[in-house]
């Protein structure tokens, strides 16, 4: 009894994080990332596509800068993407038009992003040149830029609500009126993250950025970026969407940002044609975690199709087979249903901790390449997806996992479908007993 107690307290509080303003922003800040980091990802891929014959192609051709260069401004402007979207968000969720908070986030964002200087020649004498170098806006700023997005969007909502703002006449139009009003705002934001700068520059980190790095991003990313890290994440998606919660966009909230950040790198590695340092990247998880979508239920789906005997699950396999394996799970978790199910339990908490590890070592012992910082579309079709994110030998992998899978969810399966045929048996018993009473009596009318 405690423990459905405890249950029931940790889905409460899933509901109260998913249902957070802050929380909600960066989930959705992040999502709206995804066109600029699949963009990045995939022409960053083109380029490196690992056959001989073609990379001479691009080289001779000189296709490869070409390849490069929308990578270079995607993966590495992240934390200025981010940024934005973060704080176009949070100001939407205060009902306010959140383009002015977006791009004043993004003022903020720079305002507290060190320049670096070089010695270039101008006009026939050598003179200092400041400069933004991309180390502190892509995904070593990601983290500043989650910070800045939600403090500026904040900020700027209560100079709003509190109407300090330069007030205009009735008959001026509204754009008119919307400039003007947002310039106060703008001016002490700006003002105020001039200062912070301005005052960290005195200190022994520099710049707001080395002090968040060193602080919170580094560590968190050592912790969240481990396999020990991503498989608790994706235990407690298992986890939440037993409960019938999005479990992705509940973790996600707060482990995106990691994941992002590490993406980013991996892309940058493989751009300039280093390994990647992560094993664990976006990539990775669309892999080895997320097959079939939250809880890996992708294992479960093999199961109704290959051995259901009852009818219901020979249905649900049947309608739910293709969705799952473009890992959208909504119809397999909520038509089993394996949500709020005792039986599924323990698979949907174990199945991605066993693929984690499989993949991990697949990985760590040189048998699967490295993930290249490749970030998929929601819904790209299993197997294909881990042959563009590590190619052939990762496929083979995840068909392991596959395979894996379908064992662990198999005795909980068939614990589950044997109960519903003993019951289709026994309804169908009654409705021919029901059939032969009402014969009987027809007869003797």
């Amino acid at each position: 009894m405690n423990f459905i107690n405890k249950l029931e307290k940790l889905q409460i509080a899933a509901e109260g994080m998913s249902n957070n303003r802050y929380f909600k922003a960066v989930s959705k800040g992040m999502v709206m990332t995804i066109p600029f980091s699949i963009t990045g990802s995939m022409l960053t891929l083109l380029a490196n596509i690992p056959f001989d014959g073609y990379q001479n192609f691009i080289d001779a051709n000189g296709l490869r800068t070409l390849l490069l260069l929308p990578g270079m401004f995607t993966s590495n402007i992240m934390g200025v993407i981010v940024v934005y979207f973060i704080a176009f968000n949070l100001a939407k969720s205060f009902k306010l038009d959140g383009m002015v908070p977006g791009f004043l986030a993004i003022v903020s964002f720079l305002l507290l992003t060190p320049l670096a200087t070089i010695d270039q020649e101008v006009r026939g004498a050598m003179q200092p040149v400041d400069f933004i170098s991309f180390d502190f806006i892509g995904s070593r700023g990601m983290f500043v830029g989650i910070i800045v997005g939600l403090v500026v969007a904040k900020l700027y909502s209560w100079f709003i609500e509190n109407n300090i703002t330069i007030r205009m006449p009735e008959s001026v139009p509204s754009f008119v009126e919307k400039s003007f009003s947002s310039i106060i705002p703008c001016f002490s934001i700006a003002l105020l993250m001039a200062v912070i700068s301005w005052g960290f520059a005195f200190t022994s980190y520099g710049s707001v950025h080395n002090m968040i790095y060193t602080v919170v991003q580094a560590p968190i990313q050592s912790i969240g970026g481990s396999v020990a890290g991503v498989l608790v994440a994706y235990s407690l998606i298992g986890l939440f969407w037993w409960f019938g919660l999005h479990g992705k966009a509940i973790i996600f909230g707060v482990y995106a940002p990691i994941l992002q950040a590490m993406t980013t790198e991996n892309m940058i590695a493989a751009a300039a044609g280093e390994v990647p340092p992560n094993v664990i990247d976006l990539g990775f998880t669309y892999v080895f975690l997320e097959i079939g979508g939250g809880a890996w239920v992708l294992g479960l789906a093999v199961c109704f199709i290959l051995f259901a005997k009852s009818s219901q699950y020979k249905n649900i396999g049947r309608i739910t087979s293709i969705p799952t394996f473009f890992s959208i799970n909504e119809p397999i978790t909520f038509g089993t249903p394996v949500c709020l199910n005792p039986i599924f339990l323990v698979p949907t908490l174990v199945t991605p901790l066993v693929t984690g590890l499989i993949g991990y070592f697949s990985i760590v012992s040189g048998l699967v390449p490295r993930p290249q910082g490749v970030h998929l579309p929601t819904g790209f079709p299993t197997f294909f997806n881990a042959i563009v994110v590590g190619g052939w030998k990762m496929m083979l992998a995840q068909v392991i996992c596959v395979i894996v899978a379908t064992a662990i969810y198999f005795p909980f399966f068939k614990a589950a479908d044997n109960l519903e045929y003993k019951r289709e048996q026994a309804e169908e018993k009654e409705q021919a007993a029901e059939k032969a009473v009402n014969l009987g009596a027809v007869v003797t009318e």
